[in-house]
């Protein structure tokens, strides 16, 4: 627990308050907000008040001092909350999570970036990943944020930032998880309200140049999608009742500002000064992140093709022939729009000008009809009503605009990943800081307020079930002595919302498959009859929040959940000349895409189960409702701590324990003490076979009160947090303490070893010089033999100092003889053969070495090749050079092939297949197969259909014949094997009528195995074929088949022995084709 404050200022804990009650926990908050104290610990979670102010307390210093220190020795602060998470990340390699939650205008935004700035700062500054994190914090605000009426920097999205440090414990990239993008509120902000922060920035913060570029006006007025509620058309927008409800002044509140007080004072837009300065930080981030200039100019024209795409209005018209059209004003607007990015405007008038379809199973009013979206738009639908088609397009332009911007989003997000993302891929520890929606009830809140408070509500209850169920579970299994605590269990309020198929996203879903319409999803709402869910006729619904009751609006909300956009429109898009336009829009899969409702859901469950069981948790609070300074309003900030479940905590935290760890754990992170607190001895079996005591008696022997633990069945829990980190500093004292010990016996053990040598050399020396003092014998003998030595010992010198740099390249073959002249043949000939034979062997192994295991097989072939044909074969020389692929035809890619048509599966493995052809032995004509190889047989296929003409097995080829000459023919030499090699057709023609010696039979009979004969075949691989069916008939047999390579030979054609004979005619070698003519028993091959 963190130690208390002066009295004036409250107390830093309010797990430390005499009473904790809700009176004395809002007592204190308002003593420190007085004193701009915004933070307060409950336990290990933090409170944060929102000041709605700039504050002085941020600084790097600061962030140093806070790691550097322990907590609970410096003042409640988010950086405490990041510095500890970080220092678990780095010291403990556990993943943690820091969960910001609280309701809109509370300050979550805010308090993530101060923790990303922490993280970053902690890690090392800002240089590397931790500026491309704080650059993509940058860039994401300005696009997914906007000001509302409880808020001048709401998130219109949420965010699940990943950090990613290594070893060291340095930022090194971090991942972006975003949900759901409020993109309604591109083509319609609500009165008071802004849209998003991006498109004011770009008209204040842009150059005349660029603005000139852009086609822009300075003016935000001059702009529809940011004029406010006021300047949203008559029913232009599906499912909005003020526009539906003010179609006669939409043009006379055209011009609003929503920079004008509303009854109740909204936040406002920030100042035009403030919106250039953030233009120029927003281009900053998008360079920091690797944003090229065409990139930054592509995403700028898209946001002035949606600004001015925005202003293009349609009315209805009458016709001569008395139909109602559609009339375009604004048209120079559109055409300039589409010149930016390359659009064709004709087919964008056409697209958004199609008559709509009839609404065929809807009671609604001919409005609502009109303005839902379908997948398709048809130009043939029947008849109108009077200004539906007017109506419908503009329903078209806002959903073409809501699209384009949350496709633009998506895409600066995943840019935004692949920017900061690891450089090495690899496992890392990573911080998470999540920024999720806060709970929300404005003017009008129809399905996407829906999906965001569903998300709230989710996450609320994942928090709740964590901090407060999860806890007094684990005592109560554990044994320890607990009277339970009651608490609000906000999973029943999640459960209304995604529980079941009678749900209301359920219910949702459903309507939306089938096409339900708007009526029949309040009937099913108001069938289910729970207390927490009214239905208010005639169109609307209200849920009870666990921070209240919501109303929502259900006019077009089926139709919304399908999210789906008119196919034509995306097909203009689609065909734009700007390159991220078109590939936002680009065709992908036919399927119907998933609905919204769907999606969030799954993406809320995968972050709810993503969350670690005990995150690091901040609650926001909004001291006032209207978010001005110096304001405290007691019943807002009661309403919060009961609605967040913060006294429940500040209960459980003052009578459970703060922290829990596996007993194993404990022994095995701290068991490093045992030795400085004098119990050096190692466990005993008994301590190592029963973890708990042998953890009791490890922390009994350190100087920490015994109080401050309790021990389950396998488990030991811990008191405070300030304990916690008594035991890590010891820790950190024993491991400093140990690690010098070892650099000690490091540094005694090198200075031992250098006594040694230098000892030794010292002896040596003494020893030479004795040697050099010694007298010596033999006169003028003597000195020759001392002058001969020395100069064989130069000259070996000499040579082998010059022999380095005349070696033979380390990348020629090892065939090569090259090798430098010996100086001193008579000297050095014997040297100079021994160093020859080593530095081939040498290049010989880096040869080898070199080779992988396809590499040795392909060897091993052409050495085989090489035995089997050099000399032999005349085209041998030419298939030196070319090495053997296998297959030629990719039959190993074949589905056919790979689900088994044409082969068992003992042939499934391929080691040659091409087409051939097979050469009748009747006539000589050669018809087209597909010859496959594998390691048991020779397979003949059909080319097209894989199916199998004839097997021959490997242990049935005795013999290879071919001839001396470069033909490309090969005959396969079968022996008698009975039917083993036919295939099942073959068999199947054979008729049980005929007996098994008559003629055609395959079966029976002596003469039946000479039917079927030799195999001939041609092919221009046929070195490579016969090499390869070489290899494998030893391999599957044992022994080599014998290769005959001869001009004459015989070959075995069923019903006779046949003589096949080579010539070369006028003497040629048989470069060019063969000719086979069969005369009775001679085939002649011309050549």
């Amino acid at each position: 627990m963190a130690e208390p404050e002066p009295a004036p200022a409250g107390l830093a804990d309010a797990v430390l308050l005499a009473p904790l009650t809700e009176d004395s926990f809002l007592h204190n908050l308002h003593v420190r907000y007085k004193r701009d104290i915004i933070y307060t610990y409950v336990g290990n979670a933090l409170v944060s008040v929102n000041p709605c102010r700039a504050l002085p307390l941020y600084s790097a210093e600061l962030v140093r001092t806070y790691l550097a220190r322990p907590p609970y020795l410096l003042p409640p602060h988010l950086y405490a909350i990041t510095a500890t998470a970080y220092r678990w990340v780095r010291d403990r390699n556990e993943n943690q999570c820091i969960v910001i939650t609280g309701e809109s205008g509370a300050g979550k935004t805010e308090a993530a970036r101060v923790c990303l700035q922490c993280a970053v700062v902690a890690g090392g500054g800002g240089g590397g990943g931790g500026g491309a994190l704080a650059a993509a914090g940058t860039l994401l605000e300005a696009f997914g944020n906007a000001a509302t009426a409880r808020n001048h920097n709401a998130s219109r999205f949420g965010k699940l930032l990943d950090i990613e440090f290594d070893f060291k414990g340095e930022p090194v990239g971090g991942h972006i998880t975003h949900y759901l993008l409020e993109k309604e509120r591109v083509c319609r902000a609500a009165e008071g309200e802004r849209n998003f922060h991006v498109l004011y920035q770009l008209l204040a913060g842009a150059d005349a140049h660029l603005l000139k570029r852009l086609k822009l006006q300075r003016s935000w007025e001059q702009y529809r999608v940011l004029r406010g509620g006021a300047g949203c058309a008559a029913g232009a927008c599906a499912g909005c009742a003020e526009c539906a409800g003010a179609a006669g002044g939409a043009g006379a509140g055209g011009g609003a500002s929503p920079r004008r007080a509303p009854p109740q004072p909204p936040p406002g837009p920030r100042a035009p000064q403030a919106d250039r300065d953030h233009f120029a930080f927003t281009k900053a981030a998008m360079g920091a992140l690797g944003f090229s200039a065409g990139q930054c100019g592509a995403v700028l024209r898209l946001l002035a093709f949606l600004l001015k795409l925005g202003n293009v209005q349609f009315e209805p018209q009458h016709n001569i022939d008395g139909s109602i059209g559609t009339r375009l004003q604004h048209e120079y607007e559109l055409r300039e729009a589409c010149a930016l990015v390359g659009v064709e405007a004709d087919a964008l008038v056409s697209a958004l000008g199609a008559a709509p379809p009839l609404a065929a199973h809807d009671d609604t009013a001919p409005l609502e009809a009109a303005c839902s979206v379908e997948e398709e738009c048809s130009s043939e639908a029947g008849s109108e009503t009077e200004g539906a088609g007017a109506e419908w397009a503009r329903a078209l332009r806002d959903r073409l605009l809501c699209a384009l911007y949350s496709r633009l989003f998506t895409w600066l997000v995943n840019a935004v990943n692949d920017a900061i993302k690891p450089a090495v891929v690899g496992a890392r520890r990573s911080l998470g800081i999540l920024d999720v929606y806060g709970l929300e009830s404005l003017a009008h809140n129809g399905l996407e307020r829906l999906l965001i408070n569903y998300a709230a509500e989710r996450v609320q209850a994942a928090v709740t079930a964590a901090t407060l169920r999860r806890e007094q579970e684990e005592y109560a299994r554990e044994g320890l002595a607990w009277t339970p605590l009651p608490y609000a269990d906000h999973e029943l309020y999640a459960d209304l919302l995604d529980a079941g198929p009678e749900s209301v996203l359920g219910t949702l879903r459903d309507c939306s498959a089938r096409g339900a319409s708007d009526s029949v999803f309040l009937q099913r709402l108001q069938r289910r009859r729970h207390p927490r869910l009214l239905v208010l006729p005639p169109d609307r619904f209200q849920v009870v929040h666990f921070g209240g009751a919501v109303v929502y609006s259900a006019r077009g909300v089926v139709q919304k959940n399908r999210d789906a956009l008119c196919r034509r429109c995306a097909a203009v898009l689609a065909a734009a000349r700007e390159p991220l336009l078109a590939a936002l829009f680009a065709a992908g899969s036919p399927r119907r895409p998933c609905a919204l409702a769907c999606r969030q859901r799954a993406l809320v469950g995968a972050l709810v189960r993503r969350l670690p069981p005990a995150p690091r948790l901040v609650r926001c609070l909004r001291a006032d409702a209207a978010l001005r300074p110096h304001r405290f309003d007691g019943a807002l900030l009661r309403h919060q701590i009961r609605t967040q479940g913060i006294m429940d905590m500040a209960l459980l935290r003052r009578a459970g324990w703060c922290e829990s760890m596996c007993a194993r754990s404990v022994v095995a992170r701290y068991g490093v003490l045992r030795a400085c607190a004098g119990a050096a001895a190692p466990a005993s079996p008994v301590e190592r076979d029963e973890p708990v005591r042998a953890a009791r008696a490890l922390l009994r022997s350190l100087p920490i009160p015994s109080a401050e633990f309790a021990y389950g069945r396998t488990k030991v829990f811990i008191r405070s947090p300030r304990t916690v980190w008594e035991l890590e500093a010891l820790r950190a004292a024993r491991v400093e303490a140990l690690v010098r010990a070892a650099q000690r016996a490091w540094r005694r053990h090198r200075a031992r070893a250098r006594h040694r040598a230098a000892r030794r050399i010292a002896l040596a020396w003494r020893r030479h010089r004795q040697r050099r003092a010694a007298p010596r014998a033999g006169g003028a003998a003597g000195a020759t033999r001392v002058i001969w030595r020395a100069w064989c010992a130069h000259a070996r010198r000499r040579y082998l100092a010059a022999l380095w740099a005349r070696l033979p390249a380390r990348h020629r073959s090892p065939a090569c003889a090259a090798w430098p002249p010996c100086p001193q043949p008579r000297l050095l000939a014997r040297t100079d053969a021994l160093l020859r034979r080593l530095h081939h062997r040498w290049r010989c192994h880096l040869y080898r070495r070199a080779f992988d295991q396809t590499a040795r097989n392909r060897m091993r072939e052409k050495v085989t090749a090489s035995v089997l044909f050099k000399d032999r074969k005349l085209n041998y020389a030419r298939s030196v050079g070319h090495p053997f692929v296998g297959d030629y035809v990719r039959l190993r890619a074949s589905a056919a092939w790979r689900r088994g048509l044409g082969a068992a599966a003992a042939d499934r493995y391929v080691v040659f297949a091409d087409v051939v052809g097979k050469v009748a032995r009747s006539s000589g004509r050669v018809s087209r197969c597909l010859a496959v190889v594998s390691t048991g047989a020779l397979l003949l296929l059909e080319a097209r259909s894989l199916r199998l003409k004839r097997r021959v097995p490997a242990h049935c080829v005795y013999r290879l014949s071919l001839s001396p000459y470069a033909d490309d023919l090969l005959v396969v030499h079968v022996r008698a094997c009975g039917g083993l090699e036919s295939s099942t057709e073959e068999l199947s023609q054979c008729s049980s009528r005929e007996p098994l010696d008559a003629p055609g039979c395959l079966f029976g009979g002596e003469g039946a195995w000479r039917r079927r004969g030799d195999l001939l075949v041609r092919t221009c691989h046929v070195l490579e074929l016969a090499t390869k069916l070489f290899l494998v008939v030893q391999n599957a047999v044992g022994a080599p088949p014998h290769v005959n390579i001869a001009t004459e030979f015989e070959a075995n054609f069923g019903q006779q022995m046949v003589t096949v004979s080579f010539h070369a005619v006028g003497g040629a070698a048989g470069d060019g084709g063969a000719r086979l003519l069969r005369r009775g028993s001679r085939m002649d091959v011309l050549l």
